[in-house]
C-alpha cells in the first residue's frame, strides 16, 4: 500500500504509455495535457474504493489522479493510481487523507514524503575543501589501480605513476580524483578487501601527500572505505547504493560524503537481460529508499550525491533516458547528481566505437550536451570533457 514511485512523464508519448498500462480512459487526455510543470507520483495498487476516495481527495486540493476505467463499477480488483499535480496541491489532498481507511493515511504519508524533500545544497564540503554547485558541473577525474579495468586496466604500472596521474588530472580541471582498486566491469569477478587495500591505500596516501584535492574511494566494502578514509580519502563512491552491511554506518560514524549508484544486479550479471517499465522512476525510487537508510545511519542529505548507474544494468535507451532526466532526478531526491557516462559501452553502442580507450570524443561531447543537466562527471580524460563543456557553455551564453 505504501509503495510510491516518482515519474518524470515530460512528454504525451511518456503521459499516454502510462496511462494505458494503467488502463485508463483516454479521454482523460484532454485535461491531462493541459497541466504544466506537474509532479507525477504512481501508487501501488489499492482497492476501487481507496482508489475513489483519493482521487477525490486530490481533485478536492486541485490536484488529480487517474485511476482504471472499471474502479467506479469495481470492475477491477485493484488499481495503481497516477497522482499529479503541483507539490502544494498533492500535499493538501494527502493532508485530507489522514485518518481515512483502507490504509490511505499511510499512503499519504509516503507521498507527502516524496514530495516534501529539500532543496540540493548549494556546496559540499569535504577535507578542508568546499565543492561549489554552479550552472556548469565539477569534474571527478577516474584514477583506476587495477590490472583489468574495462578501459585502461594495467596502464599505469606503480603507485607512483598511479599518483602522478591523478595530480595530473587535478591540474586539468577535476575537483575530485576517484579512486578504485577494484573492476565493475560487466562480467567482473569481485576481489577481497585484502587486495583492493593493498592497491589504493598507496596511491591515496600519495596524493594527500602532495594535494589537498578531495579524494573518494570506489568500493563497495566497509574494510576498504575505512582504510581510504584513514589514508585521506574523503568520500564514499559506492556502485552498489551502500547496500553492503555496515557501510551506512560508516558513513554516519565518519561524516565523510557518500555517492550513491543505483545497480541492477552486480557486476558479473548486470548486464543480463535488465528490463524496466520506467527505468528514471524506478531507480529514484531506489535511490530515496536507499537515502532514507542513510539518513537513519545519521547521514545529512546534504552530504549524498546521486549517481543513477549509467550502464550498470541498462540498455542503452535506459541510460539515455536517464541523462534527460537528470534535472527531475535532482529535484526529486534533493540530491545533487553525478553522472558517469566515460567510455561506457553505450557509447559505443550510438557511435559505432568498440574500443573503449576510443570513446573519449563520444564522452566529451555528451559532457557537453549534460553541462546543464549533471551537477558532477565522472569522466577519464579530464580535459577533452572540460574543454568541450566550456566551449558549450560560452556558446549558450552562461
Amino acid at each position: 500500500m505504501g509503495q510510491v514511485t516518482p515519474l518524470p512523464l515530460d512528454t504525451p508519448e511518456h503521459w499516454l504509455g502510462v496511462m494505458d498500462r494503467l488502463g485508463c480512459d483516454r479521454q482523460a487526455w484532454s485535461r491531462v495535457r493541459e497541466r504544466r510543470d506537474v509532479t507525477a507520483l504512481l501508487t501501488g495498487p489499492v482497492s476501487p474504493p481507496a482508489a475513489s476516495i483519493l482521487k477525490q481527495a486530490m481533485l478536492a486540493a486541485g490536484a488529480d489522479a487517474l485511476v482504471h476505467r472499471l474502479v467506479l463499477t469495481c470492475g477491477v480488483p485493484e488499481t495503481r493510481v497516477l497522482v499529479y499535480g503541483t507539490a502544494k496541491c498533492i500535499r493538501a489532498g494527502c493532508e485530507s487523507l489522514r485518518g481515512q481507511p483502507f490504509g490511505l493515511g499511510g499512503l499519504a504519508e509516503s507521498i507527502s514524503g516524496i514530495i516534501g524533500v529539500p532543496d540540493p545544497p548549494a556546496s559540499l564540503e569535504v577535507g578542508g575543501t568546499v565543492l561549489n554547485f554552479g550552472p556548469g558541473p565539477l569534474f571527478m577525474g577516474v584514477l583506476n589501480c587495477t590490472p583489468d579495468s574495462f578501459s585502461d586496466g594495467g596502464l599505469r604500472r606503480t603507485p607512483e605513476e598511479t599518483v602522478e596521474h591523478g595530480l595530473e588530472m587535478h591540474r586539468q580541471g577535476a575537483s575530485v580524483i576517484d579512486v578504485g582498486g577494484e573492476s565493475t566491469r560487466p562480467g567482473s569477478e569481485p576481489i577481497t578487501p585484502e587486495e583492493q587495500i593493498a592497491r589504493v591505500v598507496p596511491v591515496i596516501r600519495g596524493i594527500r601527500r602532495l594535494s589537498d584535492v578531495p579524494i573518494s574511494i570506489d568500493t563497495t566494502l566497509p574494510e576498504v572505505a575505512r582504510a581510504a578514509l584513514d589514508a585521506g580519502a574523503d568520500i564514499i563512491n559506492s556502485i552498489d547504493g551502500m547496500e553492503t552491511p555496515g557501510m551506512p554506518e560508516l558513513a554516519g560514524d565518519t561524516g565523510a560524503a557518500v555517492i550513491l549508484m543505483h545497480m541492477r544486479g552486480t557486476p558479473r550479471d548486470m548486464q543480463e537481460c535488465p528490463e524496466y517499465t520506467d527505468a528514471p522512476g524506478e531507480i529514484a525510487e531506489y535511490l530515496l529508499n536507499r537515502i532514507g537508510v542513510l539518513e537513519k545511519a545519521g547521514v545529512d542529505r546534504a552530504r549524498i550525491i546521486v549517481d543513477p548507474g549509467i550502464g550498470f544494468g541498462k540498455r542503452p535507451w535506459d541510460n539515455l533516458r536517464l541523462i534527460q532526466t537528470l534535472p527531475w532526478l535532482r529535484r526529486t531526491t534533493g540530491c545533487r547528481v553525478l553522472l558517469g557516462h566515460s567510455r561506457k559501452s553505450f557509447l559505443g553502442f550510438i557511435s559505432d566505437e568498440p574500443d573503449p580507450l576510443r570513446r573519449d570524443a563520444a564522452t566529451a561531447l555528451l559532457s557537453a550536451l549534460s553541462a546543464g543537466m549533471a551537477d558532477m562527471l565522472r569522466v577519464h580524460e579530464v580535459r577533452r570533457s572540460v574543454q568541450a563543456v566550456s566551449a558549450a557553455m560560452k556558446g549558450a551564453g552562461r
